[in-house]
């Protein structure tokens, strides 16, 4: 199986550095590489970066290119790692893809932790 994970920040991919005590952070390397490395799946997998931002910085332009990434993509599955308070509304965006462009072979799931 082939499956594309697109990093866009938000919690899963924040990283709080040691050297500040933990506060403040900073959106680091993709978390689904990490929790990938350590489990033994027979998958074919590729990771991209659509944005790294908190989840209430997204804006339209943002969405834009996210929706463009899902549609470009030959993969038929997407894992879309994304911050929470925001969720919904990218959801609700992504949802006119397989509407509007006849991609009804393509699942594309948005999570985040």
């Amino acid at each position: 199986m082939d499956v594309l994970f697109i990093q866009t920040g938000g919690t899963i991919d924040k990283d709080y550095p040691k050297n500040i005590n933990g506060w403040g952070f900073e959106i680091g390397q993709p978390a689904s590489e990490k929790l990938l490395s350590s489990l033994r799946l027979s998958l074919n997998q590729r990771t991209i970066t659509a944005f790294q931002k908190d989840s209430t910085k997204i804006d339209k332009d943002d969405l834009e290119n996210l929706k463009n990434i899902c549609q470009k993509a030959q993969e038929t599955k997407i894992i879309i790692t994304h911050g929470t308070d925001t969720i919904l509304k990218t959801a609700n965006y992504l949802s006119t893809i397989t509407k509007k462009n006849n991609c009804t072979n393509r699942s594309i799931l948005t999570i985040c932790f």
